[in-house]
């Protein structure tokens, strides 16, 4: 499931944080089948995640310049 920016900027520090933790675990997951199997079944689901990832630390990065 692909995270809306403007979702994420409704949300505070702490979530994201958990959010983030939450993204990173599934990444390593769904990295850890691919290199065991060879291939996912959905193999959208790690770019989907890896950007996910990266829109949380980029919310998380505007909430510290503006504090």
């Amino acid at each position: 499931m692909s995270l809306k920016a403007k979702e994420l900027r409704k949300m505070s520090a702490q979530e994201l944080d958990k959010l983030l933790e939450d993204q990173r675990l599934q990444l390593l997951k769904l990295s850890a089948e691919k290199a065991a199997r060879g291939t996912l079944d959905k193999p959208g689901t790690l770019k989907v995640t890896r950007k996910n990832v990266a829109k949380i630390i980029t919310v998380l990065g505007e909430k510290s310049e503006s504090s």
